[in-house]
């Protein structure tokens, strides 16, 4: 069976059991804030503090402040936040018992485990989206029509992203632990508070190398530029989303038989 053939099948298996996925999902986003009092929040808490810590740093130690630089901040932070959320690969790892001892499509682990972060995305875009409109901001609203495309896009580059390294990390523990640190590095390497016409010398080729650039400079031309995307921008979009859910799938797909063994 080829790849396509074997995800159009895995859609279907998703689909009849979408019951244990939305349970999955619900679990996950309950058990992550049980006993707390504001709940789903905390999501949302650590990229609002960091946007909001370094609006107040580099609005004052720019040497040209950004106009309304939180936008610019909060239309790059939470794509960054999210998709490092899904190269952590945890999600198989962290739900071995359900893996080991029950029969289900093993995939609906690692995209419930997307899902989850990917609601905090979007209720995070539709409070920046309401702000933006109270406060009079320019909105350009053909640019505004591509917001849902290119989160489905972030979507299916997260999903595949989580197949990949949550895989590796099934046989290769250290792997998990890697991409934590990492991903920590990554937004000092993604434009989110500094412009991308601004990275110099080799600064400069490891931000246009960087994968997560090109799905945060389309967030940045529709919310904070107010302007159409970039075509190119949207078409690397596309082909890093197809190229890395494909991949990552086929990998999962692949070793997914040997994860009772492993775990």
């Amino acid at each position: 069976m080829n790849i396509f053939s074997r995800i159009i099948q895995s859609a279907k298996d998703v689909y009849d059991n979408r019951v244990i996925l939305l349970a999955m999902t619900r679990r996950n986003t309950a058990g992550r804030y049980k006993s707390t009092y504001v709940g789903f929040i905390w999501h949302l808490l650590y990229p609002i503090l960091m946007i909001a810590v370094l609006t107040i740093t580099f609005t004052y130690i720019r040497p040209r402040p950004l106009e309304d630089f939180w936008i610019y901040l909060a239309a790059g932070m939470f794509p960054v936040t999210f998709i490092s959320a899904s190269l952590r690969g945890r999600a198989i790892v962290a739900n071995a018992n359900y893996i080991t001892k029950m029969k289900f499509p093993r995939e609906i682990v690692v995209i419930s485990n997307v899902l989850t972060d990917f609601l905090g995305v979007v209720f995070a875009y539709v409070c920046i989206i309401i702000v933006i409109l109270l406060s009079g901001q320019y909105v350009n609203w053909w640019g505004m029509l591509m917001l849902p495309v290119e989160l489905i896009l972030m979507l299916l580059f997260a999903t595949g992203s989580s197949f990949l390294v949550s895989t590796i990390t099934v046989f290769i523990k250290d792997v998990g632990y890697f991409m934590t640190i990492a991903m920590r590095l990554v937004i000092w390497i993604t434009p989110t508070f500094f412009l991308a016409s601004e990275a110099k010398g080799l600064l400069s080729l490891i931000v246009w190398y960087n994968p997560f650039t090109y799905f945060v400079e389309v967030f940045h031309d529709i919310l904070y530029y107010g302007t159409f995307p970039h075509v190119e921008f949207l078409l690397i979009s596309i082909a890093l989303a197809v190229g890395m859910f494909l991949l990552g799938a086929a990998v999962f797909f692949r070793y997914e038989k040997k994860f009772p063994e492993v775990l």
